[in-house]
């Protein structure tokens, strides 16, 4: 059984093989004929059917080139182009809010109460003097298909989560945060994941207001996590003890965040 085994094996790698065009031989285990007798070596004979395979099919045989393939992301979305992806589409792809006319994003009004010894409100532009951080960030539609245009990666500028916890003074033991936007809609997840994602409130994207790419007044941003989470016009932050928190933001899905990527520019060196 070992040496059938065996026998298919180096079978079906030689078809590989033949297939791909490769001239590569494999010596297979058993008797060999001698050259001397005129008996074709298995090496001569995997050689010719490569040959013939690939005259049959009209490719052109080519040798191995070694080479190294890198890539990135630090191209930047146009804000243009944001605006045509993902603010047409965001109802569908970003949740929250229906009206997504900014105000005054800065005189924006933010609360944080919940299980937190210093529950407090204070406008956008206020909390943004205390700690604001600027970082490059992706957000896609976590079903986005192969060559799909739902991911854009912009310079994203907010108010971090974990400093509006600090702020309020979060009591030991909280483990939920929920985020409610202006027309009711709440969004809870753990707040673990919020943080270990690096969460903040967006103000700003690719140094302009969001009315100039996703629309609204802010915007919450996370790291490896599908854009339906990104819930925007936030004007509460509830920070709660829960016995079950909710579950981590796609748990439980086959694929619950599948970017791909979209190739811009190439070059060869």
């Amino acid at each position: 059984m070992q040496d059938y085994k065996k026998g298919l094996l180096a079978g079906t790698m030689i078809a590989s093989l033949t297939l791909s065009g490769a001239g590569t031989a494999f010596a297979l285990e058993g008797p060999q004929a001698d050259a001397s007798d005129g008996a074709p070596t298995a090496a001569a004979a995997a050689a010719e059917a490569s040959e013939g395979a690939a005259s049959a099919s009209g490719l052109t045989s080519a040798s191995a080139e070694e080479g190294v393939f890198a890539y990135d992301q630090t191209e930047l979305t146009l804000n243009s182009v944001i605006k045509d992806v993902f603010q047409r589409a965001t109802a569908a792809l970003c949740g929250a809010t229906d009206d997504f006319a900014a105000s005054n994003p800065l005189g924006w009004k933010l609360s944080v109460t919940g299980e937190v010894d210093n529950a407090f409100t204070a406008q956008v532009d206020e909390l943004a003097s205390e700690n604001s951080v600027k970082q490059v960030m992706t957000c896609t539609c976590g079903g986005n298909p192969a060559d799909g245009k739902a991911i854009i990666t912009a310079d994203v500028k907010g108010i971090p989560i974990a400093h509006l916890l600090d702020r309020a003074e979060a009591r030991d033991g909280v483990n939920t945060v929920t985020f409610v936007s202006s027309d009711g809609t709440e969004l809870a997840m753990p707040l673990s994941y919020v943080v270990g994602r690096h969460g903040v409130l967006s103000y700003e994207i690719n140094d302009e207001d969001l009315s100039a790419s996703v629309g609204g007044n802010n915007q919450l941003w996370m790291t490896r996590t599908p854009a339906n989470y990104f819930v925007r016009d936030v004007v509460e932050v509830r920070v709660t003890r829960e016995a079950t928190p909710p579950a981590n933001p796609g748990e439980g899905r086959e694929y619950p965040n599948s970017p791909n990527v979209g190739v811009l520019s190439a070059s060869v060196s």
